[in-house]
């Protein structure tokens, strides 16, 4: 199994992704707050590019739809939810389907066309998305949403735990790309200390400056649930593993 890391949306590895399982990768937040809606019995999450693409999706499915989305981490104008985890309680959201639109990470899923299985995994999920991948047998590559399509320190971080993890349950032999190297030996860097390196980050930094820092509590939490988004026509919907 080979293992790649692209560690922006716009990294060329996305260009060569026929046959492969995608796993989509938006520490703070989006990939962290779809696999907490699931959590919580969302019925699925609708990833879109643009806040005027989520309003005529959410008007074709009628009123049981909630529309969220977030611009530079503040919640768009006139939605319903915006993108903090903390907003995707089960009171909320359970049997609803989202419409989600994001800064960063919803593009993220539209990064490698071709994939054969697109997955979303956060720290909240990363055993259970390493199990997933492991079952599908097909080589990985782990796509960064990063920020504006650079590269940000919390998602290589992520890829890097979602590697860790793979390699300790892997029945076959892992090839891994110099970027999975090198996201793997970041994760081996700040295992010990996720919350403070989401409090460190250039994004968490930017979260924590709008007020919302207690969101980046929610995001350092690790193997939270068993639930993997996995993308199913247009949305994702809730595996367990």
């Amino acid at each position: 199994m080979i293992i790649e890391v692209a560690f922006s949306r716009l990294d060329p590895a996305c260009r060569s992704v026929s046959g492969r399982a995608v796993a989509v990768i938006d520490v703070i937040r989006a990939t962290t707050t779809i696999t907490m809606a699931l959590h919580h019995g969302c019925a699925g999450i609708i990833p879109v590019r643009t806040l005027s693409e989520a309003k005529a999706v959410a008007r074709r499915l009628g009123g049981g739809a909630l529309l969220a989305g977030e611009r530079r981490a503040d919640k768009a104008v006139g939605f319903e939810l915006g993108n903090s985890p903390a907003e995707y309680g089960r009171e909320r959201v359970k049997g609803r389907v989202v419409v989600l639109t994001t800064t960063n990470g919803t593009r993220a899923f539209q990064a490698a066309p071709g994939a054969r299985a697109i997955i979303a995994c956060s720290f909240l999920n990363a055993a259970a998305a390493a199990r997933w991948l492991a079952g599908t047998g097909l080589d990985v590559l782990i796509v960064c949403a990063g920020t504006h399509g650079r590269f940000c320190l919390e998602d290589a971080v992520g890829s890097g735990m979602l590697i860790d993890r793979l390699l300790s349950i892997s029945t076959r032999a892992l090839e891994l790309s110099d970027a999975a190297r090198a996201a793997h030996q970041l994760f081996a860097t700040y295992r010990d200390d996720l919350l403070g390196m989401l409090r460190g980050c250039e994004w968490g930094r930017n979260i924590i400056q709008k007020g919302l820092g207690t969101d980046l509590e929610i995001c350092a939490q690790v193997d939270l649930t068993d639930i993997v988004p996995v993308m199913h026509k247009d949305r994702l919907v809730a595996k367990r593993t």
